[in-house]
């Protein structure tokens, strides 16, 4: 009797850990609920604090459209005190959590460069999510200027557009292809 007791008792106890191990599955983040910024731009905010811009492009998206059309894209910036705090803000902006994995440009204003971009960049080395094939780009103007002048002509979408742009200091002067890491 005191076996059988024990068997049922092991095999109820052998059932509870297997389904508890399977519990946690149902909180996987849907890319549908994600907003993918392909830029970022730094500009010096107000009260020594950092205008941060993020370029995002519209979900599905893919560039399957008519030929020659561009895949839409939203620009929108934020003043913070660091790059956390940027991103954390933005997410109470947009519908959607702030997903920095396909970003592909890092802008600085030269003007905020002047004042040192080493915080940031170690800050933006330490995100898991950025991925350290980033391109740093230092512009003459604003930040969120050099990303609103970005239209592409021959390219569809943005985010390949940036990812090819650095690849031209191959056979052009203008451009220099630094990475993040």
């Amino acid at each position: 009797m005191i076996k059988h007791l024990y068997k049922y008792l092991l095999i109820i106890i052998i059932a509870i850990i297997f389904s508890s191990a399977f519990v946690g599955a149902h909180s996987i983040q849907s890319v549908d609920d994600l907003a993918y910024a392909v830029a970022i731009g730094f500009d010096v905010g107000e009260n020594d604090r950092i205008k941060v811009t993020f370029q995002f492009t519209m979900p599905n998206s893919s560039g399957e459209g008519s030929q020659g059309e561009t895949a839409p894209v939203v620009i929108d910036s934020v003043e913070a005190a660091c790059i956390e705090s940027a991103v954390n803000l933005m997410n109470t902006f947009v519908s959607k959590e702030v997903n920095l994995s396909h970003c592909k440009v890092i802008v600085f204003s030269e003007e905020f460069a002047k004042r040192g971009i080493s915080k940031e960049i170690y800050s933006l080395m330490n995100k898991v999510q950025v991925r350290p094939n980033s391109n740093i780009i230092v512009s003459t103007s604003t930040a969120k200027e050099y990303i609103e002048s970005v239209k592409p002509s021959l390219e569809n979408l943005v985010a390949k557009f940036y990812e090819i742009l650095p690849r031209s200091s191959e056979y052009t002067g203008f451009t220099s292809d630094i990475k993040l890491r």
